[in-house]
């Protein structure tokens, strides 16, 4: 472990697990209870943060992790503004599969460490640029066939099959896995929680 502490990870995300667990981060899970949708704010630069934040204080405030340090994390896949959710069915993975198709997008993580008894709340985003090669439809019908849309932001995970057709990045290869580890662990030694 190269932390001073164990943290609680607000997400059930086996991804984020697997970055922390790799980065010999020591953490314990805790699926956190805010309602996603329920934000007015539609700039993901702002977004992405906030609910980062909201997710970590949602489990900081309960009284057995009040003493405890909290990571809270929300990635997001944004095409030309436009902020791609975890698609509902097959029709909107196609959809907005089709969108990135040949082109680039955004992927944008809000991180947020909080410890409610010490009172510290710290937020950082961090934004990633991916080109995608175009996308054949025997591709696509592979895709929507097999379920590999389901559960991930914009529809595809990166560590996935969509690593054959990554044309290049320009940022954080983690963010777009689910947690920018360079920012985490920017964020860990301001807060001297790093060994």
């Amino acid at each position: 472990m190269i932390t001073r502490e164990k943290f609680i990870l607000a997400s059930s995300s086996p991804r984020r697990a697997e970055l922390l667990t790799n980065a010999h981060i020591d953490f314990e899970t805790e699926e956190h209870t805010v309602d996603e949708n329920s934000f007015l704010e539609k700039n993901p630069k702002k977004l992405a943060p906030l609910l980062a934040y909201s997710k970590a204080l949602s489990i900081s405030k309960l009284n057995q992790f009040i003493d405890r340090y909290v990571i809270g994390v929300d990635t997001m896949v944004v095409y030309r503004g436009e902020i791609l959710d975890k698609p509902k069915n097959q029709d909107e993975a196609l959809l907005n599969i089709k969108k990135l198709s040949g082109k680039k997008h955004l992927v944008i993580s809000g991180v947020s460490i909080v410890n409610n008894k010490l009172g510290i709340a710290d937020t950082k985003y961090a934004k990633s640029i991916v080109y995608f090669d175009n996308l054949n439809p025997k591709f696509l019908e592979y895709y929507l066939d097999n379920n590999i849309w389901k559960g991930y932001a914009g529809g595809y995970a990166i560590q996935g099959v969509f690593s054959l057709f990554i044309r290049k990045i320009v940022g954080s290869y983690t963010n777009i896995v689910g947690l920018p580890m360079e920012t985490l662990y920017r964020m860990l030694i301001n807060l001297y929680l790093i060994k």
